[in-house]
């Protein structure tokens, strides 16, 4: 039986950078050439360039960098971006990825305790896709075997996490959904160890899960699929840009109490449990309103988290 998802509506952010990452690598795409994705260099050296596996539509690109596409540009709205495009079969997907395990990334990246593959992008939607589909992002086990990830709807903007592959049957709803038309910042963890993953959106956690793929990093892949059968003449687009993967260390415990995630209660929580009187958003006991109990709990864990 599967773990539920666990979701949370904390407009909290619980995921904090880490200066101890070990980052793998990190692009805005800006210094790339215009044009396909595929052999574009990411480092020296074994792995190093993109590769990209897409069967899409004449005169498509599955993974294009591009400097802007009519009115959708970069977030910075200078610079480059890559554009994905959906794969022109049903139930198949366009891929681009970089070699994590034979460029022996993953292995000098993750040693010393970050044991956590951390995957940051922006992504956009454009509003009134036609065509059902998925963006998002992968990670595969090994060469046949998906680990974990996630995507979203390019027609609803809801959020699903991957578990064993891409099919419907290895999708799990957040119970979320995001705007379309408009750039979000997404940070994916996943622990190839024990499995534990987590998805933020623009800085707030939506959910946390355990896949049961497990064992090991091959490759991290940007990636999209369609949801229809047979062939569509038709393509649909997303937007990545500002791509990093690193190493880092798995997440320290919840620390009750702690609403601004900096691993210790102090002024800065008492004020804001002060403030969520008589709601439910500073309720430390689950009775669902913050009040006086909730005070002494946060009280009497007082200084820094264990």
């Amino acid at each position: 039986m599967r773990a539920p998802v666990s979701v949370l509506t904390t407009s909290v952010s619980l995921l904090v950078s880490n200066s101890h990452a070990g980052v793998i690598y990190s692009t805005g795409f800006d210094d790339y050439a215009n044009g396909t994705l595929s052999g574009q260099l990411a480092w020296i050296g074994t792995g190093g360039s993109w590769a990209v596996s897409a069967s899409v539509n004449t005169g498509q690109v599955g993974f294009n960098v591009i400097a802007s596409d009519g009115a959708i540009v970069p977030p910075s709205a200078t610079g480059k971006m890559v554009r994905m495009t959906t794969s022109r079969f049903g139930a198949d997907r366009t891929k681009g990825w970089l070699d994590l395990l034979n460029s022996n990334k993953w292995a000098t990246a993750s040693a010393g305790g970050n044991g956590v593959l951390e995957t940051t992008l922006k992504l956009y939607i454009p509003s009134g896709v036609t065509v059902p589909c998925q963006f998002g992002v992968m990670v595969s086990k090994d060469a046949l075997t998906t680990g974990s990830g996630f995507v979203i709807n390019g027609q609803t903007g809801a959020v699903s996490y991957l578990d064993g592959g891409y099919a419907a049957a290895n999708r799990y709803s957040f119970g979320t959904s995001v705007s379309l038309a408009a750039w979000h910042a997404c940070t994916f963890r996943w622990n190839p160890t024990t499995g534990a993953a987590s998805l933020a959106i623009d800085g707030v956690q939506i959910g946390s899960y355990t896949s049961t793929i497990k064992g090991g990093v091959y490759a991290a892949n940007l990636f999209s699929f369609t949801d229809f059968s047979g062939t569509s003449g038709s393509s649909a687009y997303a937007y990545v840009d500002d791509y990093s993967v690193a190493a880092v260390p798995p997440a320290a415990p919840p620390c009750a109490g702690d609403f601004n995630g900096d691993r210790k209660r102090d002024g800065a929580d008492l004020g804001f449990l002060l403030g969520s009187w008589g709601t439910a958003a500073g309720d430390l006991n689950a009775d669902g309103t913050t009040d006086g109990a909730d005070l002494g709990s946060l009280l009497g864990g007082w200084g820094d988290c264990p």
